[in-house]
């Protein structure tokens, strides 16, 4: 019997290239709004937390008071529903899934807002390949506060009918949020490195593995007990 039965992925980054469509969803908001744009790599620096965190990030700093940083959400919301399907999971990345649901159950986890984690799994990837896409809602907190995971992790529980515990969950993904929700959650981690972090960027945080490819990504999982 294999020893884990869970594998938890992030999304921006991890299981699909998303940047396309936050940019551009962005800067049509900054537009509309009288902010300055910007390009992909500052937008990189700052999208790993929650929506409304990015928001205010990507705002100038004087303007980032509370109302203003709920009205500027509010208008990204709207051109991010139009900009969202600029999205492509990574080579190799359904292939892998494919593989994977032989052997675990498969999740994602993410700190987009939940409406577009559910509509992204489902346009990108075959209907079955999750047990759950749970994404940010202000009813419960973002990463890398590990509230998610475990919900997740109670899922796959109830679908399995036997009680999981951390350590037979691994959690991928390819920033420093991920990597802290992981250890937050007592969960195996397994960082990838074709995302939005470097190689030295993600083994500097920790004893975690670091996955070049999708490949490697495999063999690291077999090797945790997938």
């Amino acid at each position: 019997m294999n020893k884990i039965k869970l594998v938890i992925f992030d999304l921006d980054g991890t299981a699909a290239d998303t940047m396309d469509g936050i940019v551009e969803g962005l800067n049509r908001t900054m537009s509309e709004c009288g902010y300055p744009t910007h390009n992909r790599e500052s937008v990189l620096q700052f999208v790993n937390y929650h929506t409304r965190r990015y928001i205010e990030e990507a705002l100038p700093e004087a303007a980032r008071t509370d109302a203003e940083i709920d009205r500027v959400l509010g208008i990204y919301t709207r051109h991010y529903k139009d900009t969202y399907t600029l999205t492509v999971p990574f080579a190799g990345i359904p292939a892998l899934f494919d593989r994977l649901n032989q052997r675990c159950l498969v999740a994602m986890n993410s700190n987009k807002q939940d409406r577009f984690v559910k509509a992204l799994a489902e346009q990108l990837f075959p209907e079955g390949t999750f047990i759950a896409a749970e994404g940010y809602r202000p009813d419960r907190p973002s990463k890398p506060d590990p509230a998610m995971a475990y919900a997740i992790m109670e899922m796959a529980s109830e679908k399995l009918g036997e009680r999981l515990t951390p350590d037979q969950c691994v959690y991928v993904g390819d920033s420093d949020v991920d990597y802290m929700t992981a250890r937050n959650a007592g969960m195996h981690c397994v960082s990838v490195s074709w995302g939005y972090r470097s190689h030295e960027f993600l083994q500097a945080l920790g004893d975690q593995p670091v996955a070049a490819t999708v490949e490697e990504l495999w063999d690291e999982l077999i090797q945790l007990g997938v």
